[in-house]
């Protein structure tokens, strides 16, 4: 025994020796988690948001999003200078999770339902900003530092950060108010609108916040007043007062592509969208309409130009409507148009 005690010990110790003189680089390697998005129980209230949306990590640590809404979202890089595509195109393109970025070539991931997962590996040191392409204004930055740079946060920090950004984004007002809140916050607003003849509808409501790292925002994905009584001939006017989600009003056949108005709508004289329904079961589509996104010089350009959506109604029935962009969150609503 006495003489198998000393090479025992010896064997320990190279162990020891041998995991202590591992790279640095080996050791640093991590997976760091976070979120894409968040919402009230009832799925009215989106956090459109990067959850957090500012981290620090190590070269060589990946960072993985999970989704935590029923809006989608993508997670993107893009290469500096590179303008940003539309969602359904990629950066161009979508990359499989686990792909790594160090600046070039773009990465982006396909749109993300709720509990999808997406993973960015980064092997070289810099500053990459981060975007959502479903919703161009949901940014973020990653600061890659060298292995042997000291962090200065951890996980539990970045995720207790989450969960009061998300707490932060959503308390606007809680569950189980029905919105009642929110239609009370709305009548000054909406009033203001109403002339002869017409009645008003708030397409969806928010707010935008601004962070070191971007921006983001609460969305309210609810037509507000969205159940409405009128006569024959009165016209409803939907206005988008959300600063950053736009949203639709479609009647009847939903469209396959839901950025340009069906070919019943004109614009009046003021550029708003007009559209005429003669009888229930009668189909017209706004087209996406509110704040259109910037680009990167700034520019912001809506489509399909218009900020408030009208449609007159001739004959008494029953109109349902939904926005057919968020309409899977509870975004419809209904026309009662009386004799």
């Amino acid at each position: 025994m006495n003489l198998k005690q000393p090479t025992f010990v010896v064997i320990a110790l190279s162990v020891v020796l041998a995991s202590a003189v591992l790279p640095r680089s080996v050791e640093a390697q991590q997976i760091w988690k976070a979120a894409a998005g968040a919402q009230s129980k009832d799925m009215s209230k989106q956090a459109i948001a990067f959850l957090p949306n500012e981290m620090w990590i190590h070269a060589g640590d990946s960072v993985t999003w999970t989704s935590g809404s029923g809006d989608i979202h993508t997670v993107s890089f893009f290469v500096a200078g590179q303008k940003f595509m539309d969602f359904t195109v990629g950066c161009p393109g979508y990359s499989p999770s686990g792909v790594s970025f160090s600046g070039s070539p773009c990465v982006s991931a396909p749109p993300l339902l709720k509990g999808e997962s997406f993973t960015v590996k980064f092997p070289v040191t810099g500053n990459f900003k981060l975007i959502c392409l479903v919703h161009p204004h949901m940014t973020g930055v990653i600061h890659v530092l060298g292995v042997h740079a000291a962090l200065p946060h951890d996980q539990a920090y970045y995720s207790k950060q989450a969960a009061q950004q998300q707490h932060s984004i959503l308390s606007d007002s809680d569950e189980d108010k029905d919105h009642h809140d929110h239609d009370h916050d709305m009548d000054d607003k909406v009033s203001a609108r109403v002339i002869p003849g017409k009645h008003s509808v708030a397409a969806g409501i928010g707010e935008m916040a601004s962070t070191a790292a971007g921006f983001q925002s609460l969305s309210v994905v609810r037509f507000l007043n969205g159940k409405i009584e009128i006569h024959a001939g009165d016209t409803v006017e939907w206005t988008n007062l959300d600063p950053a989600l736009p949203h639709t009003v479609t009647f009847g056949v939903e469209p396959r592509n839901p950025g340009p108005p069906s070919s019943n709508v004109s614009l009046d004289v003021d550029g708003g969208g007009h559209a005429t329904l003669h009888f229930v079961g009668d189909s017209t589509h706004s087209g996406i309409f509110g704040a259109a996104p910037e680009d990167q010089s700034g520019v912001r350009v809506a489509s399909p130009g218009y900020t408030v959506f009208r449609v007159t109604f001739v004959r008494p029935g029953t109109y349902d409507y939904i926005c057919a962009l968020h309409d899977n969150l509870g975004m419809v609503g209904k026309v009662v148009v009386l004799p």
